[in-house]
């Protein structure tokens, strides 16, 4: 096995889908059938396995949506059991965004410790499709095309506003300001004339329904309209924080798996690589400080 065996050929993205996995017997790929001499190279190999393996216990739960980093080649995702390198899987996904489900039989590379505290999955793992139907395949390879097409555009835009940042720091941050500023402006003014039209319509609705005079309209008015801000909060209340918790939970995952591929790859490059890295990051460094201050 290469040194770069854990580095996919392909081009990997971040997506969300519904997985389940679970580990196989290293026997069953290698049973003699009348069809192939070799069941790695057997298409139809992972449905075999699927109505084989029974009820076997998941890595991850099929009804768990989940990031994991995934190409054409390989996948990596968190899961709650500690494997071994050259340890078999069976992996059914289905795609969040279309639908689609793809079948697989993959090969363990790496599985450590994901470095995320009271975490339900803690274990990071890393496997390279060793079989799978072509149509699965070709289905992959569009779908992980098609995000990073759109990768790429977002990148270019962040690129273009790290550069005007770097280059132009006042013109941007001033720019912002005033965008901020004109956003917040509006934003009142629009809830202002929001609050204003629904009082004088809910006067007009009392005083018509109840023939209450105007100081009785008012205070009703003001229950009704307590009423709702008092609802809008505890509903801002019951969403908010679980959706913030959720948030954060999803960037603890991602920076995690982003450090670990970062120190892995740090790992495998040799020492004359390493020093023309720091070189040349120290070099920017202070040819931005000396020029650009």
């Amino acid at each position: 096995m290469t040194k770069n065996m854990n580095r996919r050929v392909f081009f990997r993205i971040y997506d969300e889908v519904n997985l389940s996995c679970e580990k196989i017997d290293n026997q069953w790929l290698t049973e003699p059938t009348p069809f192939a001499d070799n069941r790695l190279h057997n298409d139809s190999l992972p449905v075999e396995l699927l109505r084989k393996s029974g009820d076997a216990a998941f890595l991850i739960n099929t009804n768990d949506t989940c990031n994991i980093n995934i190409s054409a080649s390989g996948i990596a995702f968190n899961c709650d059991q500690a494997l071994e390198a050259g340890d078999y899987l069976l992996i059914k996904l289905q795609l969040v965004s279309t639908g689609a489900v793809v079948v697989a039989c993959a090969k363990v590379v790496y599985c450590r410790s994901s470095q995320v505290p009271d975490d339900e999955y803690p274990y990071l793992l890393g496997a390279h499709f060793v079989t799978m139907a072509d149509k699965d395949r070709e289905l992959l390879i569009n779908h992980v095309a098609k995000h990073r097409s759109q990768q790429n555009r977002f990148r270019l835009i962040l690129l273009a506003t790290a550069i005007a940042v770097v280059l132009v720091p006042d013109l941007v941050f001033g720019t912002l300001y005033s965008l901020l500023h004109f956003l917040a402006v509006y934003l009142l003014e629009f809830i202002h004339i929001v609050f204003e039209f629904l009082e004088v319509a809910l006067d007009d609705v009392i005083e018509h329904l109840f023939h209450t005079e105007l100081h009785e309209t008012q205070v009703i008015v003001f229950y009704i309209l307590a009423f709702l801000f008092l609802a809008g909060l505890y509903a801002l209340w019951r969403i908010l924080p679980p959706f913030c918790r959720k948030c954060k939970h999803h960037q603890i995952i991602y920076w995690s798996r982003k450090k670990a591929n970062l120190l892995l790859y740090w790992r495998e490059q040799p020492l004359f690589e390493k020093i023309k890295m720091i070189t040349i990051g120290l070099a920017a460094i202070i040819l931005y400080l000396s020029v650009g201050m």
